[in-house]
């Protein structure tokens, strides 16, 4: 076990160095020094996880839609889609990561598909 802690810590260490995180980082910290640009880029980030990742309903499209149209003065912000598209990223690299993990090992997680 502690050989799996050590590699775990040597993971999260890469991760840290990478482009991806390092870019994500510095325009967290570039959004979260604006308190009211935070707060509003926050809100639309729950919005859309809570839209993306509850049950599929056939008005998603258009909730997301007007989503975009009532942040629209965030989303206009090059800071903003800029952190946006860095948080995408790091969430991909994250998820192929945590992927290859389930995928290499013998572990049954099937039953998460019915």
């Amino acid at each position: 076990m502690k050989n799996v802690e050590y590699q775990t810590r040597q993971l999260i260490r890469e991760i840290k160095r990478s482009n991806v995180y390092n870019q994500y980082r510095r325009l967290q910290i570039k959004i979260v020094r604006d308190e009211a640009l935070n707060r509003r880029v926050d809100e639309f980030r729950k919005a859309c996880f809570l839209i993306q990742n509850g049950p599929s309903e056939p008005e998603d499209m258009r909730r997301l839609e007007a989503l975009n149209e009532e942040y629209r003065d965030i989303l206009q912000n090059s800071d903003v889609i800029e952190f946006l598209t860095a948080e995408q990223s790091l969430a991909m690299m994250m998820n192929r990561v945590t992927e290859q993990i389930y995928n290499s090992l013998d572990f049954d997680v099937s039953f998460l598909d019915s």
